[in-house]
């Protein structure tokens, strides 16, 4: 897992001195992302530089269970893994703690807490607050970076990622000024499966200068879905 992680911090160096370095030659390719033999959709595609190819740092080891976090120029990933698995309560191929909702999550002055989820055919929804602590930022939410997993490693179920829906009227173009907040809906689209046992939830919000992801494990057995 350390090499993998310096290929990533890597990725992220090149990602960002692309338009500056005049000898690289960068090409966007349709490659797709397998972790155990699962399909990862990324909002940001990979890019192959003078043969290499180069993955986004943050959407790759959150997907492999790490947090990751700009501090003071360093590129920090932290795990978000148990050394122990409990019963019932683990996502046992990537060993991560699932949660029953409501859920709060606390990130450089800024609270998300997921507090329902609605399963319709055509999307999959998510009841949110968002409040923003900070004495001077506008925060923002990344909706394309919103990604979505139900069903990982459930015996018997197919896992699936989905992203955003391409309606999202609460969420769409609001910003969330200092020490306020917004209740509402955040869509992603349709699963093929409706009986869910878990779900991951992944939320990007953008700020003045800082960069915020929340990712939330759920557990979803015996929970009662929201209708509409």
């Amino acid at each position: 897992m350390k090499k993998l992680a310096t290929g990533f911090i890597c990725g992220a160096i090149f990602f960002t001195g692309i338009s500056s370095a005049s000898n690289l030659s960068a090409d966007n390719k349709n490659y797709k992302l397998f972790i155990n033999d699962k399909e990862q959709v990324l909002s940001e595609k990979p890019v192959s530089i003078n043969g290499k190819v180069y993955l986004p740092v943050r959407e790759v080891a959150e997907a492999v269970g790490y947090e990751v976090a700009f501090e003071n120029g360093n590129i920090k990933l932290n795990s978000n893994r148990n050394d122990q698995k409990k019963e019932g309560s683990t996502s046992s191929d990537r060993n991560v703690k699932l949660q029953k909702i409501p859920i709060t999550k606390k990130m450089k002055d800024v609270e998300v807490t997921v507090h329902a989820i609605r399963i319709t055919e055509s999307t999959t929804d998510f009841e949110v607050t968002i409040k923003n602590n900070t004495d001077n930022e506008n925060i923002t939410l990344d909706l394309p970076r919103t990604l979505v997993e139900a069903n990982d490693n459930v015996a018997g179920k197919q896992s699936e990622t989905v992203g955003i829906s391409p309606v999202n009227p609460d969420f769409g173009n609001v910003t969330i000024k200092p020490k306020k907040e917004i209740h509402g809906w955040v869509s992603a689209k349709g699963l093929v499966e409706k009986n869910i046992d878990n779900v991951t939830l992944q939320l990007s919000l953008h700020g003045k200068s800082k960069k915020r992801t929340f990712t939330f494990h759920i557990d979803c057995k015996d929970m009662k879905f929201r209708t509409l």
